[in-house]
Parts: C-alpha cells; sequence; structure tokens
C-alpha cells in the first residue's frame, strides 16, 4: 500500500493555490484548512445567473456564459445548498420527452469541446437521456415517481451502460430524497451494469474511462466489495502518476479545437482533478 507523501501533498496543495481557480482553492481550505464553507459558495455564486441557473465555464469544457443544466448539476455536485438554482431546473424540463437538455443550443456560439458540438446533432441532445436526466431527478425539492420509473425502465433495458449515464445514476441513488424502494432497485440495477463500464485494467487507466475510485469513491461505498482489489490498485496508480509539478492533468484534449481556450480549460481541469485526488486519497487514508 502506497501514500501520497507530504511533500507531494504539498506540492498539489502549492500548484492550485498558485494556478488554480478561486472555486478549487476555497474548496481546499475548507477540505484542508478547515475554513469556512460558505467562500465555496461565494465562489460557486459567481458563475450563476440570474435565471438560477449556472454556466461561466463552470464546466471547462463548456465555455458559454449561458446556463447550462450540465453546468449547474456540476454546481450541485460541488454544493446541495442550492435553492435558488432549482427554479432553473424545474423551468428547463422538457415535458414532451421527459428529460433535460443539457446543453442549451446557444453553447455552439462560444468555444467547447467537440463532443459538444451541435451542428447536425439533435437525436444526441434531444430525447430522454440518463445523462443528465437521472442526476438532475436526485437534486429536485421532491421525488418525481414517473420519471423515476422511466429512470428504472430505461436501465432494466440496458445489457450495458456508458460510464457518464452510470455516474448520473450513482449520484441519484445517493439522494435524500429517494423512495426506500426505488432505491433498492436503482442500486441492484447499478450493480448488475457495473462490470460493463468500470476499468478494471490498470494498463488503461492512462486513457479516458471509468475508473475503480470513481465509482468506489469513499471507504464507505456500496461498490467497494466488489472493487475492493481495483480500488487499491487505483490508488497507488494516482500516488505513483502525480505529475512532476505536483498535479494530475486530464488525459482528453479538444483534438485541436480552439487551442486557446482549450489551454484555459486544460489549466482549469488540471486544479479541478488535482483536488479531486487529493479528497479520494484524504477518504481513503492515503495521505502521510
Amino acid at each position: 500500500m502506497k501514500y501520497l507523501s507530504k511533500e507531494s501533498f504539498e506540492k498539489a496543495k502549492k500548484w492550485i493555490l498558485d494556478n488554480g481557480r478561486p472555486l478549487e482553492k476555497a474548496r481546499l481550505h475548507f477540505y484542508f484548512g478547515g475554513r469556512d464553507e460558505k467562500a465555496i459558495l461565494q465562489e460557486l455564486k459567481k458563475f450563476q445567473n440570474k435565471d438560477g441557473g449556472f454556466g461561466h465555464a463552470l464546466e471547462p469544457d463548456l465555455r458559454t456564459p449561458d446556463s447550462s443544466v450540465l453546468a449547474t448539476s456540476l454546481a450541485f455536485q460541488i454544493s446541495r445548498s442550492l435553492s435558488s438554482a432549482v427554479q432553473y431546473l424545474l423551468n428547463n424540463y422538457d415535458t414532451n420527452v421527459s428529460s433535460w437538455r443539457i446543453i442549451p443550443e446557444t453553447a455552439e456560439n462560444y468555444p467547447h469541446a467537440p463532443w459538444w458540438n451541435q451542428l447536425n446533432r439533435e437525436d444526441y441532445f434531444s430525447g430522454f437521456h440518463l445523462n443528465p436526466t437521472a442526476e438532475i431527478l436526485g437534486y429536485l425539492p421532491k421525488f418525481d415517481s414517473e420519471l423515476g420509473e422511466m429512470i428504472l425502465r430505461k436501465l432494466k433495458n440496458l445489457e450495458e451502460i456508458e460510464m457518464h449515464d452510470f455516474l448520473c445514476c450513482k449520484r441519484l441513488s445517493e439522494s435524500k430524497i429517494l423512495p426506500e424502494n426505488f432505491q433498492q432497485s436503482l442500486i441492484l440495477e447499478l450493480d448488475r451494469l457495473l462490470s460493463t463500464c468500470v476499468v478494471t485494467d490498470s494498463s488503461k487507466w492512462s486513457g479516458y474511462g471509468l475508473r475503480p475510485i470513481q465509482v468506489a469513491d469513499s471507504p464507505d461505498s456500496i461498490y467497494l466489495i466488489k472493487l475492493q482489489k481495483s480500488v487499491e490498485e487505483n490508488l497507488d496508480y494516482e500516488i505513483d502518476h502525480q505529475d512532476d509539478s505536483g498535479v494530475w492533468l486530464p488525459v482528453w484534449t479538444w483534438q485541436g479545437e480552439f487551442p486557446d481556450e482549450w489551454e484555459t480549460a486544460k489549466k482549469e481541469w488540471t486544479g479541478i482533478i488535482t483536488l479531486e485526488k487529493l479528497l479520494i486519497l484524504k477518504r481513503f487514508g492515503r495521505i502521510a
């Protein structure tokens, strides 16, 4: 079992404090410095628009200032204390397809990663999708049983699941608003599909994919029983693959599109990813 050395930990902290966004700095101070959580909310709200939704590249791969369900879901991942954003989600629910459009059409007018290109891809952005609908259901103040049943039916019809769909459903399963019977049924389906999306082969962790610690992200995770060996290997791997500068870098690029904006996004992602790695290592007691 390996541990992140104090020197390596301090190097990571210093990089975030010198180069990260104010939001990541505030989160670092809260989780590792004992400071007030209010600073996180103050920084988070700088990404919020008048409609209650979040934009302004809170999700660095989408540079539009306009609100998106994508950015708003990320805001809820950081803090559940966002009652002002709930109305935005309710206002943007498409009753025709019982789903949320993950990004607005206006996002096409701003720099973005190639997977957010919308031209001639309307089928990708309209219709019912687990990503982000399953996750958003968990952020609402009241459980929608009809929508919940749609999600379960969708899962039951799957033989394998895409990683982001899985993560959205996993976040839903952790919501406090779920009826117990629905939560148990959801967890059973996710447990059935787990092996179809998580990458347990360490030789493939250098690429983009769902790593074990993204699923079993704490010692009390219900998925740790199945992934115990892979999680331990994954934690060792992350410690071994910290960059010399103290960070963990994104394993994706914008494939040559919007090169200047990608450099900005890459730097922002580096701060986000590095902080997330530190938090997971802390939860598992892997920081010396």
